[in-house]
């Protein structure tokens, strides 16, 4: 386990590509699974409302392999989606385990105080690099440059966002 937590370490920080991972559907799934746990803690811990844990899990899970297998197969490169997939949900499980608590911090000592801002800035330079690791795991997939990964990598964010607020209004 902990060879593969370094392996989606050394993608996010762009020393590996996801060729570097098992084209595997068992690591697939195994990886899937921590990201659906790793969503459930953020959704009992967080203090908003738990009504919808399964469309958060949904999403979570769901959403970045099909976006992944649509975005491979129009590039006619369905044969790397395993690794993809993995490799993304991999380096967002692991962003997860870094972001989770910060957020949790910052909501502890409050939006209003001075001392969340530290805690923000750390938020924000962790939202930048999880960003520019899947631009990189894009990047990799595609066989192209740094810019089309970026641009993918945000078109993602956009499509999650828009599907989380039309299914999780309350989030």
């Amino acid at each position: 386990m902990l060879r593969l937590a370094k392996a989606f370490l050394n993608i996010a920080l762009w020393r590996q590509t996801p060729a570097h991972l098992p084209a595997s559907l068992f690591l697939l799934a195994l990886t899937a699974c921590a990201a659906g746990l790793m969503e459930v803690v953020d959704a009992l811990l967080s203090p908003g409302p738990q009504d919808r844990i399964m469309t958060r899990v949904a999403l979570e899970v769901g959403l970045p392999p099909a976006f992944t297998w649509a975005v491979l197969a129009l590039s006619r490169r369905r044969a790397r989606f395993l690794q993809t997939a993995t490799a993304l949900l991999g380096v967002g499980v692991l962003v997860g385990l870094v972001l989770y608590p910060l957020a949790a911090l910052r909501s502890a000592i409050g939006d209003d105080r001075i001392a969340s801002i530290p805690v923000g800035l750390l938020l924000f330079v962790g939202f930048i690099w999880y960003l520019l690791a899947c631009a990189h795991i894009w990047r990799a997939a595609l066989d192209s440059g740094v810019g089309l990964g970026g641009v993918i990598s945000v078109g993602y964010l956009l499509l999650s966002i828009s599907l989380e607020q039309q299914l999780l209004p309350h989030t």
